[in-house]
């Protein structure tokens, strides 16, 4: 907890006719666009002391701080304030390009997570795999055996060894069950998609956002925020770090849908995109609508994601929702024009588990039906709520699930990209010369030094190779001739690398491992 100190202040005019910041009478430090826990009514102020924000109580046990704030003054000041990043100060132990392979076309699913909770129990994978190529334990220190430890009879996969859940954790908080990250087992497997027909979810809708594409090709700044609720900022993924009965950060530390689609943005496009999450626990389209001007409008971002509809299950009408939201995004063109506008849709409660309404998913279903009526030329919308169903009907909702409320690491992957593949025109990218994020592949991964490269194509003229150690330092710079290839990195240090391939907007990143 921060601390409360008593600070007299005083504004002074230099000669020059700047005035020096200031800071308000018992204030604390505040950072823009942070989520926060109070323990009473905030008021915040910039820089200057102006008053940009006041938060009554029951808002601010759990809100986020204006997008140009400076101090805030709680009041009582004995009732604290928090302030926690997404995420703990852990990196992400994550292949974040293994982690960003589209489920549904890769050819391989790295670390599809499945619950298995004592000998005897099942888990069903979203595919059928043609081989299993690992099954580990939860930080993947620990490698299971088909036929000694567990079963696999199409895409079921059946415990036999009781040490399999030796690190299962059940904790109950907040009316919610939720499934520790230590719970999870992680599947690595060729996947047979002989079944799975539905793709129309996952394609190119870069020309309903023809403003900020063009910003995106051109290599301009790109400026994106997010503004919505738990499941955007992140709880439950296995890096968040708050309430630490609930949501201890544990390996692999993965970050947030939106951190992870930042990310690959920028891995993609040349310019630099910066994206803001305002979101927290608990709020409801209306809360958008109320504190959008304080929260998004000084940031001007080019594009605003918004993602509402897991509270709204509580007693919101559609009708009401779609007010909401409609009434937030006219708050924000009137401020800048030229905003445009992702709404994603909340994926389905888990009905059946502890917390959820059982009108739940109805609902949801009606919040989806208002979000189609808006999508049009500048407003995207993506369909979480009938992917969801799809993989529910997979896989079960409670192998996809935190808890009733909240996705997993696997689910928000499944966020993540489809995300990314909106803004991702493969007909542009998959053209000789242009590195296809879905096509490149390095194997064995991890290896002992010496992998094979393949770019998915064959390119037209030798491909730059730059491999970076985990502290951004080059080890080796080279060039790829064909479309596979093999390198011997066996004279680098075992750990972590980065390799570049391109440059500029035809670059790639891929991660591996030397062992």
């Amino acid at each position: 907890m921060k601390k409360f100190i008593l600070v007299f202040s005083f504004f002074f005019v230099l000669n020059n006719g700047i005035i020096a910041q200031c800071q308000p009478p018992s204030s604390v430090a505040s950072t823009p666009n942070m989520i926060y826990y109070a323990g009473g009514s905030c008021m915040f102020y910039d820089s200057l002391c102006n008053l940009l924000l006041s938060v009554p109580a029951v808002e601010a046990s759990w809100s986020c701080s204006p997008a140009t704030a400076k101090w805030v003054v709680v009041s009582p000041s004995n009732g604290g304030y928090y302030e926690f990043p997404n995420y703990s100060n852990n990196n992400p132990q994550i292949n974040f390009d293994q982690y960003m392979r589209p489920f549904w076309s890769a050819d391989t699913i790295y670390n599809e997570l499945i619950f298995l909770n004592g000998a005897g129990t099942s888990a069903k994978l979203m595919f059928t795999p043609t081989q299993i190529l690992s099954v580990k334990n939860y930080n993947q220190t620990i490698t299971y055996t088909q036929g000694t430890d567990y079963t696999l009879n199409g895409n079921t996969l059946t415990q036999l060894n009781p040490a399999m859940s030796s690190s299962v954790s059940l904790t109950v908080g907040s009316g919610l069950q939720n499934k520790q990250h230590t719970s999870w087992i992680n599947v690595t497997y060729k996947p047979s998609r002989s079944d799975w027909s539905i793709s129309n979810n996952f394609t190119y809708r870069g020309s309903q956002l023809p403003k900020t594409m063009a910003k995106l090709n051109s290599g301009q700044p790109v400026k994106m925020q997010a503004i919505g609720m738990s499941i955007t900022a992140g709880l439950n993924v296995s890096g968040f770090a708050g309430d630490p009965n609930n949501f201890t950060p544990t390996f692999p530390y993965m970050h947030s849908y939106i951190d992870m689609l930042g990310q690959r943005l920028n891995q993609v496009f040349p310019g630099p995109i910066t994206i803001y999450n305002s979101s927290c626990g608990g709020k409801m389209a209306a809360w958008v609508d109320t504190y959008c001007p304080a929260l998004v409008n000084p940031n001007n971002p080019d594009l605003v994601f918004i993602d509402m509809g897991m509270n709204d299950i509580w007693g919101t009408s559609a009708v009401a929702f779609k007010n909401s939201i409609q009434s937030a995004m006219n708050k924000m063109k009137q401020h800048n024009p030229n905003v445009e506008f992702v709404l994603i849709g909340n994926m389905l409660p888990d009905v059946s588990g502890m917390g959820a309404p059982a009108n739940g998913a109805v609902d949801m279903y009606g919040f989806r039906t208002q979000y189609l009526n808006m999508d049009t030329v500048g407003v995207v919308f993506f369909d979480m709520t009938s992917i969801s169903d799809s993989i529910y009907d997979r896989k079960g909702a409670y192998q996809c699930t935190a808890n009733s409320l909240h996705p997993n690491d696997y689910l928000a992957r499944w966020y993540a990209q489809g995300l990314f593949q909106m803004f991702n025109n493969t007909n542009v990218s998959g053209i000789p010369g242009t590195l296809n994020l879905d096509a490149v592949t390095c194997f064995p991964n991890p290896s002992e030094g010496v992998l094979m490269v393949d770019l998915g194509f064959s390119p037209t003229a030798p491909v730059d190779v730059t491999v970076f150690d985990l502290l951004g330092q080059v080890v080796y710079e080279g060039k790829q001739f064909q479309q596979k290839q093999q390198f011997d990195f066996s004279r680098l240090p075992k750990g972590n690398f980065n390799m570049q391939l391109g440059k500029s907007s035809k670059k790639q990143q891929v991660s591996f491992i030397i062992k």
